[in-house]
């Protein structure tokens, strides 16, 4: 301690006199790396990594992390993701080791963590960061907010904005950028700048919510601001964002006035003049002036040609695409088909796979169906599959909630297109090849729906892939779409960007051959584009099987039916009728108190539309039915089929479901055999829920523990009960099992699928809701997961998101199929049902037949009292791989044994009578 001290006092200061030749030379350094910082990357590295050395010779952390924190920056300048993670880690380690400056540097660390995850579009990351920022400030005393803090604070309220109105969290955007607002303008100086950039974005989160008039009056505020600062660029922007909202509302001369604003900032720049005809042309459209509008986009294409020839220019898709609309809106379809071929053509042209082509796609394929011959239909044909080889290029770059909305709007009325013009070719030629055609785009539909739901997940995470494989992979495709974008940009060949873009390219497709071959269940979630065809379908099917497709579209519910040597193609018109007695159905089932009779007429009513036609045609005993939209909400077995006697489907059929025959096929393949079962009764307080995260309280399971005692006389295996039945337990155990049970709350939720979750006992040292992106995480090795007590709403979207979400988990993670209910079926019904399911599936029947047959028992067992309403029995379906768990019956077992022991018996009768 004592040579510490002398140390200190005799020798520091010589030791400082010494560095300051080093000091010097770390400014020169950081002058030369500041000259390239927005320009040449490598240089800016070059001399920050320089700057580093000298850091480290001499010692001194807080040197080294501003000099990380330097290259940090130019790093996400350039999008250089990987520099920036491995910038990330080292500050991660060194900032947590260094108390000094650890506050302010703490902060800036988070707040680069958070620039690095929404660059990758992973917003729950980011906004967790930005967040944690926030948090740091509110916690901190006034006298310990630097200015560095309060900064950031600042930053971090925007970021966190743009990030809820990407997720469409408009009322949380707007509270973000409300309180920046209000900060700034109490502030002692107040910031100009910031506070009309908050103007802007608070007016943008009002433009996506379609407040035309409010975002205005934001807008108007920054224009001001910026007419006054000579911003002029960020003026003609303005302008052109009030002249529109002008036209939304009908203001045509308030909106054109506005345009003839902007144009006065103009100095003949040539980038402009385009915009503005577009603007105005979509002004007069708004107006129904559509000649007037064809005028102003045709002046909007020639200054493009006469300004940007051999150049790429994004305006020219979008007048072209305009053009296109408004020769249909005139009826004048050839010319509509002319101009959406340009519109695509350049487009197309583009380096980088711009999403928004597949509107252009959709575009024409509508214009050529509304022509029904066979030469429409046929290029329609053409154009839908050109479209889906586009789409399998960019879908592995689909990440999060605005890309599961892009999809929802344009993938799937391209499918419907298709599927019409397929429907028409089979009906004006009677051909039934363009059967097989329409049923590759059902299943396309369908590969697209799984992956929603894999989108609406918000997984980051994938059992047995290692972190650095799935962050390279990400950073990957955003370095990728950056650069595409910026060559897109670009008015000159840049021969830098275009080497490093195919670098890039060629890393990604070794990276996809890599993931192909050491992880094929990821694989085929995120790039395996192949499905299955009808011919294959038909292969797999049994002689008693009928495969039954549907796909609910706009205009009709088109219908395919399959079977080992036929197929049928119906189309259904999708009336408002059809779609209000499918939601009223669901109601009535799923409510015990619904009068029996009307439920039989409605039900019977349905039947007949979306089921009596195939059936009657069809006497195959087993269905397989992939539902869709608002028919996954429906238990077929409920149905009605015949009115007089009250008899249902169910008596009649065995059901079961799958969400694409791809997937059904994949799932067939996981042929588990075993009974070794696993099951989980958690107990719930009723009167309080268990922490912050539960949205409503779950009720208690009285029957749960009977339920599970008694699937345990059918097969072997363990329990937890109540407090034992905790999500810990659950991840810890449930590998070994093949046969997974859970009678807990499953709660799926439609509009935020994201929050769909699995309850286990509450627990205040561990959380106990285990939610869709953890299924993820897990390996299972189960051929059935069952959840017996479910709870669903039909959600905006009308395709059952929250189930399909939380099935598609299970699904990846290693389950072959599902048993659950469409609602909250009543639990002491549940049980018994339950029981003989269990009982049936260890006698060695289907997993189908044995729902179908614990169904048939109850319905018998209660024919005479209110226990036989639908919604007592009906609501359990089973969905994916339908094959028996076990092998032949034990029954049958049994009586091997019993015949081995007899013949053992007079074996040893005969051989003592002989030595008599």
């Amino acid at each position: 301690m004592i040579k510490q001290v002398v140390f200190l006092f005799y020798f520091l200061p010589i030791y400082i006199w010494s560095q300051e030749p080093l000091l010097i030379k770390i400014d020169s350094l950081n002058e030369k790396a500041d000259e390239y910082y927005y320009y040449e990357k490598d240089s800016a590295y070059f001399y920050y990594d320089k700057v580093k050395e000298i850091a480290k010779k001499v010692d001194s952390d807080s040197i080294f992390i501003e000099s990380l924190f330097n290259s940090t920056g130019v790093a996400s300048y350039h999008y250089d993701l990987g520099r920036m993670a491995n910038n990330l880690n080292q500050l991660d380690s060194l900032i947590s080791n260094t108390s000094t400056f650890k506050s302010d540097n703490s902060n800036i660390l988070l707040y680069y963590k958070g620039d690095y995850h929404l660059k990758l579009l992973e917003y729950s990351k980011s906004r967790e960061s930005f967040e944690n920022i926030i948090r740091n400030s509110n916690d901190a005393t006034e006298n310990n907010r630097s200015e560095t803090l309060k900064s950031l604070e600042s930053a971090a309220y925007s970021f966190l904005g743009k990030i809820y109105m990407l997720e469409e969290k408009y009322d949380d955007a707007k509270t973000l950028y409300k309180k920046n607002i209000r900060d700034i303008k109490n502030a002692r100086n107040i910031d100009l700048e910031a506070l009309n950039g908050n103007y802007n974005l608070l007016a943008e989160v009002l433009l996506k919510e379609k407040k035309y008039k409010e975002a205005n009056s934001y807008w108007l505020k920054t224009f001001k601001y910026n007419k006054k600062e000579g911003n002029t660029n960020s003026a003609i922007t303005n302008a052109f964002h009030i002249a529109e909202n002008y036209g939304y509302q009908l203001q045509k001369d308030s909106a054109l006035f506005f345009l003839n604003e902007a144009r006065k900032y103009f100095n003949k720049n040539p980038v402009f003049y385009p915009k503005y005809h577009l603007r105005k042309a979509q002004i007069h459209k708004t107006n129904w002036e559509y000649e007037v509008a064809l005028i102003e986009i045709d002046s909007a294409i020639n200054l493009i040609k006469e300004n940007f020839e051999g150049q790429r220019n994004a305006d020219l898709i979008i007048a072209y695409n305009e053009k296109g609309q408004l020769n249909n809106l005139l009826g004048f379809q050839e010319k509509a088909l002319l101009n959406f071929n340009l519109a695509l053509k350049t487009s197309l042209d583009k380096i980088d796979k711009d999403p928004t082509t597949l509107k252009l796609f959709q575009n024409k394929a509508t214009t050529l169906n509304l022509n029904k011959n066979l030469e429409s239909y046929t290029n329609t044909i053409s154009v839908v599959n050109e479209a889906t080889s586009f789409l399998n290029q960019i879908k592995p770059g689909f990440k999060n909630t605005a890309d599961k909305l892009f999809l929802i709007d344009n993938a799937y009325p391209l499918f419907e297109s298709g599927i019409e013009a397929a429907h028409g070719l089979y009906k004006l030629s009677e051909n039934d090849y363009y059967i097989d055609e329409a049923f590759l785009f059902t299943e396309q539909s369908k590969s697209v729906l799984l992956l929603e739901a894999l989108l609406s997940s918000q997984a980051t995470q994938f059992a047995n892939i290692p972190r650095d494989i799935l962050e390279r992979e990400t950073q990957l495709k955003s370095e990728i779409t950056h650069i595409e974008k910026r060559l897109t940009a670009s008015e000159d060949i840049d021969i830098v960007l275009e080497d490093e873009l195919f670098n890039l390219r060629q890393e990604h497709r070794n990276l996809v051959v890599d993931i192909e071959t050491n992880y094929p269940a990821y694989y085929n979630l995120k790039y395996n584009s192949k499905v299955l065809t009808l011919a294959d379908v038909q292969e797999k099917l049994m002689a008693d099987e009928i495969f039954i497709s549907y796909f609910y579209g706009n205009s009709a519910l088109y219908v395919i039916t399959i079977t080992k040597s036929e197929k049928h193609f119906k189309a259904i018109e999708t009336t408002t009728e059809l779609e209000d007695d499918v939601k009223k159905l669901h109601e009535m089932l799923s409510n015990p108190e619904s009068d029996i009779d009307s439920l039989s007429n409605l039900s019977y009513s349905v039947y007949q539309k979306i089921v009596a036609p195939l059936v009657e045609i069809y006497p195959q005993e087993r269905m397989i039915i992939v539902p869709d939209g608002l028919l996954n909400y429906i238990p077929f077995g409920s149905l009605i089929s015949n009115l007089d006697n009250k008899r249902y489907l169910v008596q009649d059929k065995s059901i079961g479901y799958v969400n694409s025959a791809t997937l059904w096929a994949q799932l067939n393949n996981k042929k588990r055999l075993g009974n070794k079962l696993i099951a989980f009764a958690p107990s719930f307080d009723s009167e309080t829920p268990s922490d912050g995260t539960r949205s409503q309280v779950l009720g208690n399971l009285p029957h749960n523990k009977k339920e599970v005692q008694q699937i345990l006389t059918s097969f072997k295996g363990k329990s937890f009960i109540d407090e034992q039945a905790s999500l810990q337990n659950f991840t810890l155990n449930i590998s070994d099992y093949s046969i997974l049970h859970l009678a807990t709350h499953a709660v799926f939720d439609d509009e935020k699928p994201e929050y769909s979750y699995l309850a286990f006992t509450p627990n205040t040292q561990s959380d106990d809701l285990l939610f869709v992106k953890d299924l993820y995480n897990l390996t299972l090795s189960a051929g059935l997961v069952t959840l017996s007590a479910c709870e669903s709403g039909i959600g905006e979207l009308k395709r059952g998101e929250g189930f399909l979400s939380l099935a598609r988990g299970f699904f990846y993670s290693g389950a072959a199929s599902i048993a659950s209910t469409l609602w909250k079926v009543n639990d002491n019904s549940s049980s018994d049902l339950m029981g003989d399911f269990y009982f049936n599936l260890a006698e060695g029947k289907t997993k189908d037949q044995s729902l179908r047959e614990a169904k048939l028992s109850f319905l018998e067992k209660n024919l005479e009292n209110g226990l036989s309403h639908p919604y007592f029995w009906s609501g359990y379906i089973i969905q994916g791989n339908t094959q028996p768990l076990v092998q032949g019956s034990k029954w049958q077992w049994y009586l091997y044994t019993a015949v081995i022991v007899l013949l053992i018996f007079l074996s040893r009768k005969r051989l003592l009578k002989f030595f008599k």
